[in-house]
């Protein structure tokens, strides 16, 4: 029995390694060794040495993926060595890179922003590139104690072509404390100790290239990860940042005068909440800089008002600044990913993006983008989010937020008349991220446009509220559409009305037959319509009655639809409360979904009747 299971175990190593060795052959290229290597110095300053040795298979591999390999740093706080850019070309000759191989740039999300111009791009051009050379790169990038709050990071080993290996290193002096979290694999760390060093290295096989398909993880939740911090408390780390002097929401200057502007307009305060999220939205430039690139510093409310541009932090920083010199209480948020928080190891590379929380004593509070003028409340995004509010020199409170469920409810009586014209009355609910509570409270007009897709704005012929906060809006329509029904053959087609903004406009119409990774749909959704057509008389109904209810533990799909005497009577509901689609369930829900996309459920087929 024993050699049964060592025999089973050895064939399922050998298969497993020629499914591999089949993945890099058929690749553009694969990376044979890959070392990525973290040491922090006594010092409190810490090297991140990182090598390749890469195999190029195609032409397309050379030309337009591995010929230049970019690395961006921060001069004020860091030194980049090259240390090796070698390629050995497919008759065993190397060529080193030449003189003229390496340059210095700026980078592009640095153009245009005064503020960040002292940021450089080093270019390195492989030369001798061929199919089958291999390139051999290696640099160091020093960077001072300065340079980050902690001794931290978030590493995800994703690369777009098959690795062979990759070791990962991490090395602290003897008496630091290093804390890791390691996700989406199995291989333990050897942990070797060595004078007054501690070294821990993870060594991983055969890494298949990092997955091109719609609907991916955005957060790249089934990558292998390992998230690590010296400082044992993500608390501290994200104190730390706190107590820059641009936390303490502090104005000045022009910036003052231009919101003393603003409390002499007396408005309703959330009015003035989304005129100030305007300002900052839409009058002041946003530079994409990542916040390890700024060497985690964000200037202060004035400073990124007078120079008219600033990162997403920068930006949230002078939203909230803003709000509070208007006697709006606000404060900064970061947003990390729940599944991968830890209360010791989580810092500030993690952080997927900064929000404003308006009103954060009151019972209902605002989160509001410091990058567009928001349609509804950003808390309905925040689902399967840990969030720190940051407090100026503050340990940050860490809290969760439940969104509400995104629903969407359409019922019509509706009129075919004899010229294939529709009339009749539209009723719709709307509620969590379909809601555009805000948009409306800004532009009432708006509501013509919550019929798009089914009806355009010009069909609307009148349209009143029934019930408009924050939590649900109901409205109804009174409609006539001459452009819902087409004449092909002697026969009408005639389109069920859908709106734009549900399901369909994920656009998930042409999924893969196979996956390589979960499917992530955008957010948990319910949305139904309910219609009661009347056809013109001499008409009849062509399209065969349905009656269908398809039920899965990730959703729900209802169509029915069914004729009584000129009366068809229309329903469709799709239902979905699960946001991952395991690699298991994915056939499953490939048909489930082109069940509700399928063109015999979206019209009615009519034609004149026999007289």
């Amino acid at each position: 029995m024993k050699k049964h299971i060592i025999s089973c175990l050895i064939a399922g190593l050998i298969s497993t390694a020629l499914v591999f060795a089949q993945e890099t052959t058929a690749t553009d290229a694969v990376f044979r060794n890959l070392v990525k290597e973290y040491t922090l110095n006594s010092d409190g300053s810490w090297d991140y040495h990182y090598s390749h040795t890469l195999q190029i298979h195609t032409y397309y591999a050379f030309h337009s993926l591995y010929g230049e390999d970019f690395i961006v740093y921060n001069p004020n706080y860091q030194k980049l060595t090259i240390n090796k850019s070698v390629t050995t070309m497919a008759d065993a000759t190397k060529v080193p890179g030449p003189q003229n191989a390496f340059n210095e740039l700026l980078p592009s999300f640095a153009v245009n922003a005064p503020a960040f111009n002292h940021l450089r791009e080093m270019a390195v051009t492989h030369t001798g590139l061929e199919r089958g050379a291999i390139i051999d790169f290696d640099y160091t990038l020093h960077s001072s104690k300065e340079h980050a709050y902690a001794f931290a990071g978030n590493e995800v080993f994703m690369m777009s072509s098959p690795v062979e290996s990759l070791t990962f290193i991490l090395r602290v002096p003897g008496g630091v404390n290093l804390s890791y979290v390691q996700y989406n694999f199995d291989a333990k760390p050897v942990i070797t100790k060595e004078g007054n060093r501690t070294t821990y290295q993870w060594v991983l096989k055969n890494l298949p290239a990092s997955s091109r398909e719609d609907f991916r993880p955005k957060d790249l939740s089934g990558r292998p990860r390992i998230v690590f911090s010296a400082t044992k408390n993500a608390g501290k780390v994200f104190q730390a940042f706190s107590s820059q002097k641009s936390f303490t929401l502090a104005i000045d200057g022009k910036l003052k005068y231009r919101t003393e502007g603003l409390k002499k307009e007396n408005k309703p305060q959330l009015q003035t909440m989304l005129a100030v999220q305007d300002i900052v939205a839409n009058e002041i430039n946003y530079h994409p800089v990542p916040l390890s690139y700024a060497a985690f510093r964000v200037r202060t409310a004035t400073e990124v008002f007078e120079s008219n541009g600033g990162s997403e932090a920068e930006k949230a920083v002078l939203m909230a600044s803003m709000l509070k010199a208007l006697d709006i209480p606000a404060e900064v948020v970061a947003v990390l990913p729940e599944r991968f928080f830890d209360a010791k190891t989580s810092n500030l590379m993690q952080v997927e993006r900064f929000l404003v929380k308006a009103l954060p004593g009151s019972s209902d509070p605002f989160y509001l983008s410091p990058l567009q003028t928001d349609t509804y409340d950003q808390v309905n995004t925040l689902g399967g989010k840990k969030l720190a509010l940051i407090r100026a020199a503050e340990t940050p409170e860490w809290i969760k937020e439940k969104p509400l469920i995104a629903e969407l409810e359409t019922a019509g009586s509706l009129l075919l008349d004899e010229t294939m014209q529709i009339k009749g009355n539209l009723n719709l609910t709307l509620t969590g991220r379909f809601n555009p509570y805000l948009k409306m409270t800004q532009d009432s007009s708006y509501i013509k446009k919550l019929t798009a897709g089914a009806f355009s704005s010009a069909e609307i012929k009148s349209s009143a509220l029934n019930r408009f906060d924050r939590d649900m809006l109901k409205a109804e329509f009174t409609v006539n559409s001459s452009s819902n029904v087409k004449e092909l053959a002697e026969h009408f087609m005639m389109e069920i009305p859908e709106l734009n903004y549900g399901v369909k406009d994920w656009r998930m119409t042409e999924l893969v037959s196979i996956r390589t990774e979960p499917l992530i749909l955008p957010f948990p959704v319910s949305e139904s319509y309910r219609f009661s057509i009347t056809l013109p008389e001499g008409m009849e109904l062509i399209t065969q009655e349905q009656n269908l209810t398809v039920q899965k533990g990730y959703g729900k799909i209802q169509i029915r639809i069914q004729q009584d005497g000129r009366t068809v009577d229309i329903v469709k509901s799709l239902s979905l409360n699960s946001t991952e689609i395991s690699l298991q369930e994915y056939e499953d829900f490939r048909s489930f979904i082109n069940t509700w996309n399928n063109k015999k459920y979206k019209e009615l087929v009519i034609r004149k009747g026999p007289k």
